[in-house]
């Protein structure tokens, strides 16, 4: 038997996870959330994600004569 001892912050009844790579899976997949969990020393911490450039359309700029 495995122990789920990850809990989702996010979610309101607080799905639980076995591993925490589970558990970083479920918060980039289920929620829009810009960060996720790791540990370090055994304490846990939470690290950003990178953020993706958008791209944006530009009109073409026609010169006025």
């Amino acid at each position: 038997m495995r122990l789920k001892i990850f809990c989702c912050p996010e979610c309101a009844r607080g799905r639980r996870f076995a591993s925490l790579a589970a558990l970083n899976i479920h918060i980039g997949k289920n929620h829009n959330v810009p960060y996720k969990i790791i540990l370090k020393n055994n304490i846990p911490y939470i690290k950003r994600k990178a953020e993706r450039a958008q791209g944006a359309y530009i009109k073409e700029i026609v010169p006025s004569h």
